[in-house]
């Protein structure tokens, strides 16, 4: 998936067709690339990469069940977080078995 794909602002970064990359190794190494290519005050510099991968996972798993599709397709990853927001990506992403 290429980079262009992606916006990045200091409180959001949002990834276009996100629902394409499938695996957690794959979110893990596109955040990461993505963080070298953009300077260290944008939002994916900010939070956890394990933090974005499971919100990131929470996003395909409804996309993938057909649950909000039309708002799965992409994400938005938020420096700020509400703390329940966090709880239920973390546990939902565990439910996430398209690695």
């Amino acid at each position: 998936m290429e980079l262009s794909n992606t916006t990045t602002t200091p409180t959001n970064t949002h990834i276009v067709d996100s629902c394409c990359v499938i695996s957690k190794q794959a979110m893990r190494d596109y955040l990461l690339k993505l963080r070298e290519s953009v300077p260290d005050e944008m939002a994916v510099c900010q939070r956890d990469v394990e933090s974005m991968v499971r919100e990131w996972r929470s996003h395909n798993l409804f996309y993938k069940l057909h649950i909000f599709r039309s708002r799965t397709h992409d994400v938005d990853l938020e420096v700020k977080q509400a703390w329940y927001r966090e709880l239920f990506c973390r546990v939902v992403s565990c439910l996430y078995f398209w690695d």
